[in-house]
């Protein structure tokens, strides 16, 4: 390219990035020898030069295949894209490689990342946060240093615990998110954690899981969050044909997975099984019944996120990090009602939370 326009690459450099250093004539037979050629200059190198790549990066704890599955991370991703857009910067979407979320960012071209539903202690954050890449966690627990964008997610839990006990439910199914591949049910850490002690606040249950006898019986399973890790807990739940009255998951693509399979095996919800989901995405008002959920504001947060993060590369060490909380709250709707045994003997008015 420069042999062709008779100029020296650093010209050409400058014909791209800094016109102002060459006269008219130079850049003009610079670009017309480019136009010749069908040369056009590599973003990639150009933002490798000058160490930013106009790039924000999204690291998800799914693989590829179940990131799309789940409706709540396009919400997400829209409320992200409204300050990206305006701010001219693109996302990337960073599913671990390999099990690994440290390699994943390792191999990320990216002025910052926003870390999705990752526990505090686990065992690749700190690699992550040592590299001095901005970050900004989402539904994680407070991080000292690091920007935090979270939900009351004991406060939804609960609502949704108290709505079901209110209704008369005693033998309660909870589907969890399991964090590790190898800690199937993880109660202990995450977000798993934190709804699960709000749902045994809203039965009334101690922490540990020895309950008194005669009190809610809480059956515990772990699910993918897709539809298909909502069918499987069904299917696990039903497998000795004692179902229990009612079923919370973590997330509504689990809860329409149940929901699906529930119906298709003859069980009329809410007549006979209630299912509750968490995060109020658009098609828990589309399913049939309608899907009683603990809403959040999904697009909010991602909105909430990437400002966050801009700010943070934008201002380097002159950047405060901040926590929010953002609220919660129980929308009932079809999917939920008294439990096989009351149903036919509830009195009008009984059940706790109106319908909407």
């Amino acid at each position: 390219m420069a042999r062709h326009a008779g100029v020296s690459k650093t010209s050409v450099s400058f014909a791209f990035n800094q016109p102002d250093n060459l006269n008219a004539a130079t850049r003009e037979r610079i670009l017309s020898a480019a136009a010749e050629l069908g040369y056009r200059p590599s973003q990639i190198a150009r933002r490798l030069t000058s160490r930013r790549t106009d790039q924000i990066g999204l690291v998800v704890p799914q693989s590829t295949r179940d990131i799309f599955a789940n409706p709540f991370l396009p919400e997400l991703i829209r409320g992200i894209g409204d300050v990206c857009d305006q701010e001219g910067i693109a996302i990337v979407i960073v599913p671990p490689v390999g099990g690994s979320i440290a390699r994943a960012v390792d191999s990320a071209l990216v002025d910052g990342l926003i870390l999705l539903g990752l526990v505090p202690n686990h065992p690749e954050l700190e690699e992550v946060r040592r590299s001095g890449t901005p970050l900004v966690g989402l539904d994680i627990e407070d991080w000292d240093g690091v920007d935090v964008i979270a939900l009351d997610d004991a406060l939804g839990a609960c609502q949704a615990a108290e709505h079901l006990y209110a209704l008369g439910h005693r033998d309660i199914a909870v589907v969890l998110i399991a964090q590790h591949p190898d800690s199937p049910v993880d109660e202990h850490h995450g977000i798993s954690a934190r709804r699960l002690a709000g749902i045994r606040r809203g039965l009334g249950l101690p922490r540990q899981p020895d309950a008194p006898p005669g009190a809610v019986h809480l059956r515990m399973l772990s699910g993918a969050v897709s539809e298909e890790g909502g069918r499987a807990a069904f299917a696990e739940l039903n497998a000795d044909g004692a179902l229990p009255t009612a079923v919370l998951t973590m997330s509504d693509i689990t809860a329409i997975g149940v929901l699906s399979a529930a119906i298709d095996a003859g069980v009329s919800v809410p007549g006979e099984l209630s299912v509750i989901g968490y995060d109020d995405v658009p098609a828990a008002s589309w399913t049939t019944p309608r899907l009683t959920t603990v809403h959040q504001p999904i697009r909010d947060k991602g909105r909430r996120a990437a400002l966050q993060l801009v700010h943070a590369i934008r201002f380097g060490a002159e950047h405060v990090p901040v926590v929010e909380i953002l609220p919660t709250r129980l929308v009932v709707r079809g999917s939920t009602g008294p439990p096989r045994d009351r149903v036919a003997s509830i009195r009008p008015g009984e059940g706790g939370v109106a319908a909407r």
